[in-house]
């Protein structure tokens, strides 16, 4: 069984985070692109994304855990008779007290939620694109059938502006997609493909002991049924590349950060022609040098000198629609607000208000004529 913590060189009590960390600086370090013709490289590549794949996932990193912790005597992946650390099914049994083919007892408190000991398999290994498991459970696995790609979630950034007035909108996102230069075959144009005589073409292999049988992607063509001496280099044989992509977005009127849009189909790609999932795009809204936003509430703040904070006066504002002019009446203070009923946000057929909040700009210097004059002034009002 792959110790996935020691792939990723993380304890068992570290957190999402740290997970996800650890995971991105290895697969920078590993990634195809960075080490071109090293297989090495390739291979701890996979075993991370595996890793992280598990560990990543709350429900698979619980079924892991409690496999790790009760299976920790039955060795690592399965590679059938002869093969380099085969397990025993008869010993995975034997650690919940289970001999031979018998069914797994949900008696056991301990994986309460987690349905049979078939699920637990399925789950830790239904990310591969062919395969099964079958056997005294009563079940077949999940891997042969279609499965649908996983959903991606990543942050967009849009303008304040769109943000209120919504509509379409043209964005680039980076996504998976089949690589251009081999249309997604993993060949290099031109060369030629044999069917794997590890798998005779099917793409999986199967290790049988007892009544219970695994299937599991080929080691040799990796699950696609077909090898050669050419793989694509852009994509290093893989068929699928992370690359810009420009798609067009509905942002809904008055959408606000923390909010999400969903692309779908726009995912990771299904499995065994499953559909891709869907992309999940969370929305900031940047800033605004004038206004900001409480629901469907408008916010604003403008300037006013001494003469119009005392004496009254108008001055012009901004709404979302136009520029208009704004009563100032006598003896305003500093930070006083004025509601304009109706001209914020009109969402779902109710409008919002727009609060204008007054500034006192103070000058900051005066002529010696002047401060005399305020101060007559001043002491004429009974200031002191």
């Amino acid at each position: 069984m792959a110790d996935y913590y020691n792939a990723l060189g993380v304890a068992e009590s570290a957190s999402p985070d740290e997970i996800k960390r650890a995971y991105r600086k290895l697969a920078k370090k590993y990634h195809p692109d960075a080490n071109p013709n090293d297989k090495q490289a390739e291979a701890k590549f996979k075993e991370v994304s595996e890793a992280y794949n598990v560990l990543s996932d709350s429900k698979k990193k619980q079924q892991y855990d409690m496999m790790r912790k009760y299976g920790a005597g039955f060795g690592g992946a399965a590679r059938g008779p002869g093969g380099a650390s085969g397990f025993s099914f008869e010993d995975i049994m034997s650690q919940f007290g289970q001999q031979g083919t018998g069914g797994f007892s949900r008696s056991d408190k301990q994986f309460s939620g987690f349905g049979s000991f078939a699920d637990i398999f399925s789950s830790l290994f239904g990310d591969q694109q062919k395969g099964g498991f079958t056997g005294g459970f009563g079940r077949t696995g999940q891997q042969s059938r279609p499965r649908k790609g996983d959903d991606i979630l990543t942050d967009i950034e849009i303008p304040f502006e769109d943000s209120i007035e919504g509509g379409e909108r043209k964005i680039k996102i980076n996504v998976e997609q089949a690589c251009g230069q081999c249309r997604g075959s993993g060949i290099t144009p031109g060369s030629k493909a044999s069917a794997c005589p590890e798998c005779k073409g099917s793409g999986n292999v199967t290790f049988s002991q007892g009544s219970f049988s695994v299937s599991r992607p080929c080691p040799r063509c990796l699950g696609r049924g077909r090898i050669t001496g050419n793989p694509c280099r852009k994509c290093s044989g893989k068929g699928k590349v992370f690359g810009p992509k420009t798609v067009k977005i509905n942002i809904p009127k008055g959408i606000e950060s923390g909010k999400n849009i969903r692309l779908k189909g726009l995912g990771k790609p299904g499995v065994n022609g499953g559909p891709a999932g869907d992309l999940y795009l969370k929305i900031n809204v940047s800033g605004h040098s004038y206004f900001w936003r409480k629901g469907k509430d408008i916010y604003s703040r403008v300037p006013i000198n001494l003469k119009q904070a005392i004496l009254g006066g108008k001055t012009k504002i901004r709404t979302l629609k136009k520029e208009i002019e704004l009563k100032i009446p006598p003896g305003t203070s500093s930070g006083q607000r004025f509601r304009l009923k109706g001209m914020g946000l009109a969402i779902n057929g109710k409008k919002g208000d727009q609060f204008v909040e007054v500034e006192l700009e103070i000058p900051k210097k005066l002529t010696h004529e002047q401060a005399k004059l305020f101060e007559a002034f001043s002491d004429s009002i009974g200031l002191r």
